[in-house]
């Protein structure tokens, strides 16, 4: 089973297990056959209309507006509106992610788009198949250009989670670190994220380096083991934030 550790903004190490080749092939066939599906339903409506179309001088325009427009566009359009995932990558619980864990942007899509057919059509697949074997970061060309890798998509968070995670947050708790809302919503999810996976996390010094961050941030003191403390980060921002809302 491959990996890949990215570093996030936080100067966090998470590791990502890398989307298979496999998973990536079927991903594309599955994005394949819904597109030929397209064009061939596509294709039965403007021979249904072609003659109204043709004397309205409709019939090309709506043929690359309509047909060859979506179908030419289509990975790039889902990846952009789906969140780095097509149909067929979503199907496959694979995604895209740039290799400092953030959500890649419209240039990185982009680039991913424009280096296709060299990675794929000109090459039948092979230019891509290679480079992902050879890379060890799951990346063919395109990716190695956008900065961007494929990925399995972590699984959400399960109730028992959340429920471990806020245990004892209740109106009667007393906070033990009230600068804790100097931190972002964007932190608390990476901290409540690495607790919930925290079975799943070989390198052990991640926790040792987001305490020392936390600590870093709010000026505080701290001695003790890791998990403790990130809960009562968690908790003590759950209950401020509750209270400030009201």
């Amino acid at each position: 089973m491959s990996r890949v550790s990215i570093e996030t903004t936080q100067n966090v190490q998470i590791d990502y297990e890398l989307a298979s080749i496999g998973d990536r092939i079927l991903a594309y066939l599955i994005d394949f056959f819904i597109m030929l599906a397209y064009l061939i339903a596509t294709s039965f409506a403007l021979f249904y209309f072609a003659e109204s179309l043709i004397k309205a001088n409709l019939y090309w325009f709506l043929r690359i507006l309509v047909q060859w427009l979506p179908f030419v566009c289509y990975t790039l359009l889902c990846e952009v509106f789906l969140n780095g995932q097509t149909i067929g990558k979503r199907q496959r619980k694979i995604k895209v992610l740039c290799l400092d864990g953030s959500q890649p942007t419209l240039s990185n899509y982009l680039l991913r788009w424009l280096l296709r057919p060299i990675d794929i059509y000109l090459t039948f697949g092979a230019a891509a198949i290679v480079t992902m074997a050879a890379n060890g970061r799951g990346q063919r060309l395109a990716d190695i250009t956008a900065g961007t890798t494929v990925v399995k998509v972590k699984p959400k968070i399960q109730l028992a989670d959340l429920r471990r995670l806020f245990l004892n947050t209740n109106d009667n708790y007393q906070p033990v670190y009230d600068q804790v809302l100097m931190l972002s919503d964007n932190d608390i999810n990476i901290i409540k994220d690495i607790l919930a996976k925290q079975n799943k996390i070989r390198d052990h010094k991640i926790f040792d380096a987001l305490v020392k961050k936390i600590k870093d941030t709010l000026n505080i003191t701290y001695e003790g083991a890791p998990i403790p403390f990130l809960q009562i980060i968690v908790k003590d921002y759950n209950f401020l934030a509750n209270q400030e809302a009201e």
